[in-house]
This record gives structure tokens, sequence and C-alpha cells, in this order.
């Protein structure tokens, strides 16, 4: 069967354009540096394998580690999302530490960073493939409902459905820890595809949806663990042909608001925390939670400046601003006195308002007695439906304390 036509992008277009620069030259022309990546390169080694809203391009976290976070120390995102800047500080033989509130998000920035010894990287695709064999005889009249199936099932042919869950099945019989967990994440990086769902970003039902044929989810699945496969050989010999020694990232399953950091530990703290009113992250994994066992109860009580509640108006903006403040408060904390604290953040929308994201950052050094040295902002298009809408900016901000 032909691959499907690559959906429109619905989204905030995420990379590249010219920067305006602001504050110290010399800062801010290295920030502009970090936001100057070519959208059009193939995201390299693990950045590639699994979507995910609004992260953080590579080259942006790449450069900003190395330029702005010295030869060595750990390195801080309180957001981790799907572990961009955990890859680079990986990829750079740095410590690292991640914080979020999703498990889906840190099993997903946990399997971007492995780095498999002695080509056992092929596993993944030798597993996957046995996989999808041994699920391709199976007759799915015999495969009953998953319990979780009734939460999910309007999203889903019935078919596929009983694939997915019989996928999963099989993996969780994988006996290697590491593998089985890795397996996960390829299945969960196929499943959005699969669904009715319009895209990662868009969380509504596809108007051109046409259901896959039977069978269709095994070979997804089995062609993704191969080109997964590839992806971990390709990080493995770059830090490999570099000398880097991998050193084991620490993922946090916390509130970015009362995680409890040990005090000035990091050398540099590099995030893309939630732009105000845009995203809906519990939302945009609904399909994802029963892959990982996930109850989303504590992400959707912790989620900052989730789109639903900026709908709901109110005090929803001055939340946010309330929300942000104490989470680079906790940030600035854990990082050694003058260290820096790279935020990447976008315009955000109350109502018919919109929200200029680098102002509401100035205000939350002031109230922290904070500097912001310098920033860079890209103008970005923002689609609605595969409609023009408007322009927002995003922007990368330099801030620090001591």
């Amino acid at each position: 069967m032909p691959p499907r036509p690559r959906r429109q992008k619905r989204s905030l277009l995420n990379t590249g354009g010219e920067s305006t620069r602001w504050g110290d030259p010399e800062t801010a022309a290295k920030l502009a540096e970090c936001l100057q990546v070519d959208p059009e390169v193939r995201l390299p080694f693990t950045h590639g394998f699994h979507t995910y809203p609004a992260r953080m391009h590579p080259q942006t976290a790449e450069r900003a580690i190395a330029l702005f976070g010295g030869k060595s120390g750990a390195v801080l995102d309180p957001f981790v999302g799907s572990g961009t800047v955990a890859l680079e500080a990986l990829r750079a033989g740095r410590p690292f530490t991640g914080v979020d509130i999703g498990a889906v998000a840190l099993e997903i920035a946990w399997a971007r960073t492995r780095v498999f010894r002695n080509n056992e990287e092929r596993l993944v695709d030798r597993e996957g493939f046995e996989i999808a064999k041994r699920a391709a005889k199976w007759n799915l009249r015999d495969m009953p409902m998953p319990d979780w199936g009734s939460e999910v099932e309007s999203w889903f042919s019935p078919h596929t459905l009983r694939e997915i869950a019989l996928v999963l099945d099989l993996i969780d019989q994988v006996k290697r820890d590491d593998l089985r967990r890795v397996l996960r994440v390829v299945l969960s990086s196929v499943v959005i595809r699969l669904s009715k769902q319009a895209s990662d970003s868009v969380t509504v039902v596809d108007r051109e949806w046409k259901p896959w044929p039977p069978r269709a989810t095994y070979r997804l699945f089995s062609e993704k663990c191969k080109e997964t496969a590839i992806s971990f050989a390709n990080l493995a010999k770059d830090m490999r042909e570099r000398g880097v020694k991998p050193v084991e990232p620490e993922f946090w399953l916390q509130d970015a608001r009362t995680v409890q950091l040990p005090k000035g530990a990091f050398a540099i703290g590099v995030s893309s925390p939630p732009y105000p009113g845009t995203y809906d992250y519990v939302f945009h994994h609904f399909l994802r939670y029963p892959l990982f066992g996930e109850d989303p109860g504590f992400a959707r009580q912790h989620e900052i400046g989730a789109r639903r509640d900026f709908k709901k108006g109110g005090d929803a903006l001055q939340k946010y601003a309330t929300d942000m403040t104490q989470c680079v408060k906790n940030a600035l904390d854990a990082l050694v006195p003058g260290a820096p604290l790279l935020l990447l953040i976008g315009d955000g929308r109350f109502g018919m308002r919109d929200v200029p994201a680098a102002d509401l950052v100035r205000d939350i050094a002031r109230k922290l007695g904070a500097r912001i040295p310098a920033g860079a902002s890209q103008q970005r298009t923002e689609w609605s439906f595969g409609a023009r809408a408007g322009k927002k900016a995003e922007h990368f901000i330099l801030v620090t304390r001591g």
C-alpha cells in the first residue's frame, strides 16, 4: 500500500527565519545563533523518532549548551518534554536532570537517550519484526477488547484498536526491561497516525480520515522499529567517534513549581516552558496513556498554561504568571550563582488579547530580582486547521541571578 500523503501543518511553524536581537549585543548574537536552524534538515540521531508538540529544535539545544554552558557541569531542564535538551546534554557528555509532569513524556525522553553497546540496538529491529510477525498470525476475532479500550475506542477502527492492544501485549512479554520500554515508546510513536486524530498538535478528528487496512499496525510498528534501530546506531557511533562517554540522565516525575532540586547544582538550565494558552498536553497524549499505564490525573491537575484554562477566561493569565514565577525561581535556585537559564517561549493568546511572552518573562525576572541580559526573537506563522491565522513570535531569553 502506498504511504499516505503528509498532513498539512496545523500548528505553529517553529523553526527558521530572521531574528530580532535585544539587550547586550554579544549575548543576543549568541542567542540568535541558537535560533538560526535549518527547518529542512532531517532531525539527527533519535531526535526524530517520536513526534511531540512544540519541541525545541535539537540545533538550538546543542548550541545553547555549547555557547552558554561552559566546559563542564550538569544541565537542567524543568520542562523536559520529549527530551531534546536531555539528548544534547548526553551527546555533550554532561550530567542531566529533567523534570516533567507526564510519565509519557519522560518515557519518550528516556528512550531517546539510550546508547546501546556492541550493536545491541539491532535487537529493537529484530524484536519488532518478530512481534509483528507473531501478531499477523493471530485471529483478531479471538482478541477481546482491552480493559482500557472503552476510553479510546471512538478514535480507532475496531480492528486497529485490537491490533494495537495485541502488539502491546506482545511487547509486555519481552524479557529485557530496556528493550521492552523502548518498544513501547516505538508503538507510542505510531499510535496517533493510526488514529482518527488530525495530528499530534491538533486533537480533533481528521476530516480526511480513512480506516487503515487490517495488519497496517504491524507493518508500521515493524518499520518504525527498523528506523529507530538505525537512529540508535547513529547516536552510538557519533558518541564513540567523538570519544564522549555517556552519562545516564535523571528524569523526575515532578511539578516544576514544587520540585525540590539541589541548590546550586547545575551549570546551565535550558528549557521550553508551556506557552500561555497554546497547548493542552494532557489531550495531546490522551491516546498514549493506556500504552504506559499512566493515569492522566496528575498531569491534568498540574499542567501549567493549558489552552483549556485560558478558554475559560477568569484569572488564567495571572495564574500562569504566578506559576511560571515559581518555576523560574526553582530553576534559578538550582543553578550555580550567575549561571544562565535559557528559556524558549512563544507568545500566547488570552481571549482576543495576544500575550507577549517576552514581556511576561521580564515581569517574572523583576519580581525575582533576576536579570535578563539579552534575548532573540523570531516571527512564527500560526496555523489554525490549515488556514493562515496570523503571526506570533518565539523568544530565546537569557535569565540570570547572582
